[in-house]
């Protein structure tokens, strides 16, 4: 018997070539600079939704406060620039008055309404060009909840409001929210370049 081996090659492990390295580190390129173009023109929309969820939550929560703790509960909206800070002050019975934190919007995103934009999300709700810094509280100076959940103003009158946040220079990443006064219902809205859309 003839024992000698034929020695082994390795034609199956060969590797790969130049040219296909470089193919598949262009294709990788090319991707991650479609995703970073994806991210980029998305960014400021989450922002500004980021920053509606902070202000609503704000609301949700003096709504809520007023009634379960049987207090009534002010609006503040502090003098800062940019226009990005919101808060709440309990009105004790004993006529003193309990300060809570203020919410600060995340940055960019502010207090406004981009100048392109002239409708409200509403019908029967102030127009963009009577509000103040995008609070639209027809002028009234102080907005508080009451123990049965109205929102109202200083005469006592429930108080139907809009609120615009904005990422400045950009249109398209505009939202808003309204709050029904009889109920404190709070409506949230985005702007999608030529209509304001529920969401």
């Amino acid at each position: 018997m003839d024992e000698t081996r034929k020695p082994q090659t390795d034609q199956g492990k060969q590797g790969f070539s130049l040219l296909e390295l470089l193919l598949v580190i262009a294709i990788i390129f090319i991707l991650a600079g479609m995703a970073i173009i994806s991210i980029s023109s998305t960014l400021p929309s989450q922002q500004s939704q980021a920053a509606l969820n902070a202000a609503t939550a704000v609301f949700h929560k003096g709504h809520d406060a007023a009634i379960s703790e049987r207090r009534d509960y002010e609006l503040v909206i502090p003098s800062v620039t940019p226009p990005n800070q919101i808060g709440l002050e309990r009105l004790e019975l004993s006529g003193g008055v309990t300060t809570l934190p203020v919410v600060t919007l995340p940055e960019p995103a502010e207090f406004g309404l981009d100048p392109s934009i002239s409708v409200a999300p509403e019908t029967g709700l102030a127009t963009p060009s009577t509000c103040s810094n995008g609070l639209c509280f027809g002028g009234t100076l102080t907005q508080l909840w009451q123990p049965d959940g109205t929102f109202i103003q200083t005469n006592g009158q429930p108080l139907n409001a809009v609120v615009y946040i904005m990422i400045p220079g950009t249109p398209t990443a505009q939202r808003a929210f309204t709050i029904l006064g009889s109920t404190g219902r709070i409506r949230t809205y985005r702007w999608t370049g030529a209509q304001w859309i529920l969401q």
